[in-house]
């Protein structure tokens, strides 16, 4: 499977889980089920990008740049205020989570350069790691400090599908690690975001089909991320 067909299915199950988030008809409860499976997929998605782009300012920019657009629509959308900044959308998450990768990838080639004292500058590294995870967290970064460990974890282990199936299977069981309540009943939704395997395991590192025109290789590129926003805005425009 194509990162091209992955990114549908991402947008898809975001779509529905907003959807589903006004209530708007009986057994909204399924809706909010299978958009669990959206948020594990965009980290997947952001760390196949960090690790195959060649201009990581330039990726970082254009999502930060739309995490600030999106905001006020995304507050409005959901709590009915535009001008509320202590639940940030998603996109601030994702970028926190690219730094993070960032610093680590940092650390982790000064590592090989310098044999002397590496530990401590991975120490130091680390700790601010931490730090801007527990930051976002305050902040209140959609996900939180779960949602970019995740992010740190499928990118210590691009590499190796199978220890994927252990980080998503904590990650839906991370609210019962949390409150220590292995009640099925409590916390169901959040198990579904495992389904999110499916995908990853059957990516196969290539892009999917493009455009023949740039237009077209233009719209497929932008048009994922204005999918955001647009969404919301309608939404807005539905439901409000």
């Amino acid at each position: 499977m194509s990162i091209l067909y992955i990114k549908i299915i991402a947008a898809l199950t975001m779509l529905i889980d907003h959807v589903g988030s006004f209530q708007p008809f009986p057994g909204w409860e399924y809706l909010r089920t299978l958009g669990r499976v959206s948020f594990p997929l965009y980290a997947f998605m952001l760390v196949q990008g960090f690790l195959h782009t060649r201009a990581k300012w330039k990726y970082l920019v254009r999502i930060l740049l739309l995490a600030f657009v999106t905001q006020p629509i995304y507050t409005y959308c959901f709590y009915a205020d535009a001008w509320k900044w202590d639940e940030l959308n998603i996109l601030f998450t994702l970028s926190v989570g690219l730094v993070c990768m960032w610093l680590l990838e940092i650390g982790m080639k000064t590592a090989q350069k310098r044999k002397t004292a590496w530990w401590l500058g991975c120490f130091a590294l680390c700790a601010a790691v931490c730090c801007i995870m527990y930051a976002a967290d305050y902040l209140g970064a959609d996900y939180g400090w779960m949602g970019i460990a995740l992010i740190l974890l499928l990118y210590l282990t691009a590499e190796h599908k199978w220890a994927w199936c252990t980080i998503l299977l904590l990650f839906a069981c991370r609210k019962q690690l949390v409150t220590g309540s292995w009640d099925i009943s409590v916390y169901q939704r959040n198990l579904f975001a495992a389904v999110s395997l499916i995908p990853m395991l059957l990516y196969n590192g290539e892009p999917g089909p493009k455009p023949e025109s740039k237009w077209g290789v233009a719209l497929l590129k932008y048009g994922f991320y204005l999918f955001y926003p647009l969404h919301l805005a309608v939404l807005t425009l539905i439901f409000r």
